[in-house]
């Protein structure tokens, strides 16, 4: 007998509120969260949510302040290096496992992500733009068959989310962010693991300098916490 997967905890649940309310700009930068308050919302006592927060805190997104509280941290300089240098280590590995053995109905979904992130960028519909993106990298996480892989690439995301949000609700992305998504799978259809690998660092890479230019040019240490990947 199969058992069912175990519904979310209250922890998991409060978590999962607040990382979407920073992921979409309902919480920015700078913003404090009090326990009192979250409890309230959340019809949950402190405990799940003192224990969200630490999560959150331990994950970069949450930062201390004043005596014992806690506020939405801000995406600086710093903070976009040390998360995109670690993002090209794991989607380049990703899209070297996901080059090995992929079906023709994967093949077939990953190409349909693509024109789906492709149509969305030609419409300037950025809602769309922001789904497809995150499913592409999402689901070629997925087939590189590595479930570790796929856990530790969880936190990486929630982040990415946070800091190409800003961008693109700025005014877009660049054409050459979807040319790169088709180049990439078009290498991991072909089962060339070694270029799609290439390719896949060589896009986290012009996706960090992307941010890094935005942030200079506004002279801001961080924005509007809205969400997408890229």
């Amino acid at each position: 007998m199969t058992a069912l997967p175990a519904p979310p905890s209250r922890v998991q649940q409060v978590y999962d509120a607040i990382v979407d309310d920073i992921c979409t700009g309902r919480l920015t930068p700078g913003t404090p969260l009090r326990q009192e308050q979250l409890a309230e919302r959340f019809s949950v006592s402190r405990q799940p949510v003192q224990q969200a927060l630490l999560l959150l805190r331990n994950q970069g997104m949450l930062r201390d302040f004043g005596r014992r509280g806690l506020e939405v941290a801000p995406v600086d300089t710093d903070f976009v290096r040390h998360l995109y240098g670690l993002r090209a280590v794991l989607d380049g590995y990703a899209a070297r496992c996901a080059a090995h053995g992929l079906s023709a109905e994967a093949a077939s979904r990953g190409f349909a992500l693509v024109a789906e992130g492709q149509q969305a960028d030609r419409e300037h519909n950025y809602a769309r733009m922001v789904a497809a993106d995150i499913a592409f990298h999402r689901f070629v996480t997925e087939q590189s068959g590595n479930p570790l892989l796929v856990e530790s690439a969880t936190v990486i995301w929630r982040n990415v989310q946070r800091v190409m949000g800003e961008l693109l609700f700025r005014g877009g992305s660049p054409k050459w962010v979807w040319e790169d998504h088709a180049a990439i799978f078009a290498a991991i259809a072909a089962g060339d693991g070694d270029r799609a690998e290439r390719l896949a660092r060589q896009h986290a890479e012009h996706g960090e300098q992307l941010i890094l230019d935005a942030l200079a040019e506004t002279g801001e240490s961080g924005g509007r916490a809205a969400g997408t990947a890229s």
